[in-house]
């Protein structure tokens, strides 16, 4: 029995050794199966890909289905855009009452508010062996519809994208900030700006298009040369295709010359797709010499006249063209 002793520690030990080599192994594998291989590792990965704006793996790795819709929000600088200032706060594995189910919910932060999304996964198999394979239950992208009535483009994550008719709809990774907005040397738009946080959401995104302080200079500019133009008409009561004329019953002698002494302005605002100027006002006043012709006395005349027109504004990437309109 004492020779055999030295054995049996050995044997101890080895066992010993054994157990917590198993042990050992089976706590590496859990953890690598938790952290490498678990449905929470999946979503990572998933966040991972928009932060890089590879579009191409985040819609591998969702396994979703993708609308009919335009796809400039799903890759590169427009889908890295939608997800640059979002932090994730926290991340939680919830299962399911289905086997081989399990819900992540990811609490984060974006656009300065609060968010939750929640991922179904479900496990497909397993790899070599040892290691969970879980891949995202498909699910439909949500949709932003951008409406810009007087507008054929605009600004969607930073990327030039076009509005046929006014409006177009965009396919979107999920959670994403969306923002769109338009500017040009004659019109902008502030930003309107959405949060996608879940599969199938759907929003709007309506720009009010405004004339930028460049357009309303460049139509004054073209009202003033106008009226000047009028006033430069020496010798007439009533300037020919002008806003304002003098009715009198007397003989009225040259000179006879007008001079503007308010000019009108400028308000441009959209209607039915159009961009229209409010009707413009202004005074002017005719100067000449006149003669009673019942008592023969002459007289200075000296007459302010308001007046009132209108006018049709077209602008064009040629330029800003203005036609009066009187009455």
């Amino acid at each position: 029995m004492q020779a055999s002793s030295p054995v049996i520690k050995a044997v101890t030990i080895w066992l010993t050794a054994l157990m917590l080599s198993i042990a050992a192994a089976v706590v590496v594998i859990w953890l690598v199966n938790a952290k490498v291989y678990g449905p929470a590792k999946q979503v990572e990965n998933y966040f991972q890909a928009l932060q890089d704006g590879d579009g191409a793996l985040a819609l591998g790795i969702l396994n979703a289905e993708v609308p009919e819709a335009n796809a400039a929000l799903l890759d590169a600088d427009a889908l890295r855009a939608s997800t640059e200032d979002l932090e994730v706060l926290g991340m939680e594995e919830v299962s399911t009452s289905m086997d081989g189910r399990t819900n992540v919910v990811v609490n984060y932060r974006i656009d300065g508010a609060e968010q939750q999304s929640t991922f179904e996964l479900e496990q497909t198999g397993t790899r070599w062996m040892f290691f969970d394979e879980w891949s995202f239950r498909p699910q439909d992208l949500p949709t932003v519809r951008v409406n810009a009535p007087n507008q054929n483009e605009a600004q969607l994550n930073g990327a030039r994208v076009l509005l046929p008719e006014g409006s177009n709809t965009f396919a979107a990774f999920y959670p994403s900030r969306v923002a769109a907005s338009y500017t040009s040397g004659y019109f902008e738009a502030p930003e309107q700006s959405a949060v996608l946080a879940g599969p199938g959401d759907s929003v709007d995104l309506t720009l009010r298009s405004q004339a930028t302080e460049e357009l309303v200079k460049t139509v004054d500019a073209r009202v003033r040369e106008f009226l000047d133009n009028c006033a430069g008409e020496q010798n007439r009561l009533a300037p020919p295709g002008c806003p304002f004329y003098h009715l009198t019953d007397n003989r009225v002698e040259p000179p006879i010359t007008w001079e503007i002494l308010e000019y009108p302005t400028v308000e441009i605002s959209p209607a039915d797709g159009h961009w229209v100027l409010a009707p413009l006002q202004g005074k002017a006043r005719v100067s000449a010499t006149q003669t009673d012709l019942f008592s023969g006395a002459q007289s200075p005349l000296i007459e302010e006249k308001d007046f009132t027109f209108g006018a049709r504004l077209s602008v064009t990437d040629a330029g800003v063209s203005l036609t009066a309109v009187i009455d």
